[in-house]
């Protein structure tokens, strides 16, 4: 039955090809053996990896002794890691669970991609998945959290794939014992010092007090759930091919959806990012950009920041965002200069009759007095505090207020360049000109500034 159950998983799912190699992991308890085995009985081409964590006053380097000597027994190249996970964990910060899990699986994608493995095996189970689920429930989760552990799932171009996915921990020992097999015995896996060992030594049988299938309830709930949320993420896909341009959320189309799409939406954004949010975060963060003032910033967390311009939501670094003092570049009048990604071309040209120069003029295109401008002219991008007259007006605004009403994000309006003299700024490049230095009717010298890329020859 257990063979069989290892065979129908790896069926349905595909999750190995004949020709495929194989790295196991294994730590040498029972689960993992038996994976090793049932891959070996199956005929699968393996290799076998451990992690010695240097733990149980010497007992783990037992177990690493003990795996070895199953590989050697059954013919199959041996991989050893060995490394004081409690003292670096503490070291850095970390729980040991989770900085030893993340220590071994970064060994076995290196061993697996270094042995031209293609695949990584491990032993997670139907009771691990049970653990799992509780655990995420008692911390807080999402109904992607409930979904539990994938049965396959690709990292660094390695699929890591639980082929025991449909058995449980009885299943697995009984068959040892049947087949004459021995297993290591971790006897801190009795003691609950840890999370795990805590919801599997003690609550698990608590709970079968109120349902002795308490087990089965909550792999029918798994099920349900991962059928769902296959479903759902399908949606939340096609949501965001509609949605997204790069890095930017249409608020419009967002605000389309019904609020489930739209957090599933947020989460798979995330995940790409590798930016990890929890519930309230997520929930936070679709009302951001459903009623945020245009302007606004949502702090993400891990550097990241969700920005409200008028029409769109981008996700930006917060470091893009921090004011940095600019070095600024004369401009050649007449001439060519290059700066900040554009080619500016000035060239003074005598005032033409009857011209309409605000028909003449584009984002790209402007013309000046050019005997107002005899202190010279100089490019840079905005600082702190900018403001400037826009044409037609008396008074001047906050750059910073101007960018808002128009909803430019803020990366973008730090790469827009800005002309200016010592009486204040004359052009904001592809928006705006200012009130200081227009032609009027006593103009009889035109400055016309053109500007485009650096890298193009072609007029905006």
């Amino acid at each position: 039955m257990f063979l069989s159950n290892v065979k129908n998983v790896i069926n349905e799912y595909d999750l190995i090809s004949s020709n495929e190699k194989i790295l196991v992991a294994v730590s040498g308890g029972a689960d993992s053996i038996a994976l090793l085995y049932a891959l070996y009985d199956l005929g699968y081409q393996l290799e076998v990896a451990h992690v010695d964590h240097q733990t149980r006053q010497g007992q783990s380097k037992k177990d690493a002794e003990f795996v070895s000597l199953v590989a050697q027994k059954l013919g199959l190249p041996f991989h050893l890691m060995t490394c004081p996970v409690e003292e670096e964990a503490i070291h850095f910060g970390r729980s040991f669970e989770e900085y030893a899990r993340e220590i071994r699986y970064r060994f076995f994608k290196k061993t697996a991609q270094l042995r031209g493995c293609p695949v990584v095996a491990t032993a997670h189970h139907a009771d691990d998945q049970i653990e799992t689920v509780l655990m995420r429930i008692i911390r807080g989760t999402t109904p992607l959290g409930i979904t539990g552990i994938p049965v396959v799932r690709v990292e660094e171009g390695i699929r890591i794939v639980r082929p025991l996915y449909y058995c449980d921990k009885g299943m697995i020992e009984t068959w040892l014992k049947d087949r004459g097999v021995d297993w290591c015995v971790d006897v801190s896996n009795s003691q609950n010092d840890y999370f795990r060992n805590r919801v599997r030594n003690l609550l698990i049988p608590e709970l079968k007090n109120y349902n002795q299938k308490i087990k089965s309830a909550i792999l029918h709930l798994v099920e349900l759930q991962q059928c769902e949320n296959e479903y759902l993420s399908k949606q939340a896909e096609l949501a965001l091919c509609n949605i997204v341009e790069g890095d930017k959320i249409s608020r419009g189309k967002f605000a389309d959806y019904h609020e489930a799409i739209r957090r599933r939406c947020l989460v798979l954004l995330l995940q790409r990012k590798k930016i990890e949010c929890n519930y309230d975060q997520v929930v936070s963060a679709s009302k951001f950009i459903l009623t945020g003032g245009t302007g606004q910033k949502f702090d993400l967390g891990q550097g990241m920041l969700l920005y409200n311009g008028k029409e769109w939501t981008e996700f930006i670094n917060a470091s893009e965002i921090e004011s940095k003092p600019v070095p600024a570049i004369r401009l050649k009048i007449p001439g060519n200069t290059c700066a900040y990604g554009y080619h500016f071309n000035a060239r003074i040209v005598m005032l033409p009759k009857n011209s309409d120069w605000k028909s003449y003029c584009k984002p790209f295109l402007q013309v000046f007095d050019a005997d107002t401008l005899s202190d010279g002219v100089w490019i840079r991008t905005r600082q702190n505090g900018d403001r400037f007259i826009p044409f037609g007006m008396a008074n001047s605004r906050k750059l910073s207020d101007y960018f808002i009403d128009l909803g430019v994000p803020v990366p973008e309006r730090d790469r827009i360049p800005i002309l200016f003299t010592p009486r204040g700024i004359i052009w904001i490049v592809g928006y705006m000109p200012s009130a200081i230095a227009t032609v009027g009717p006593l103009t009889r010298r035109i400055l016309e500034i053109e500007v485009n890329p650096c890298n193009s020859s072609t007029p905006h």
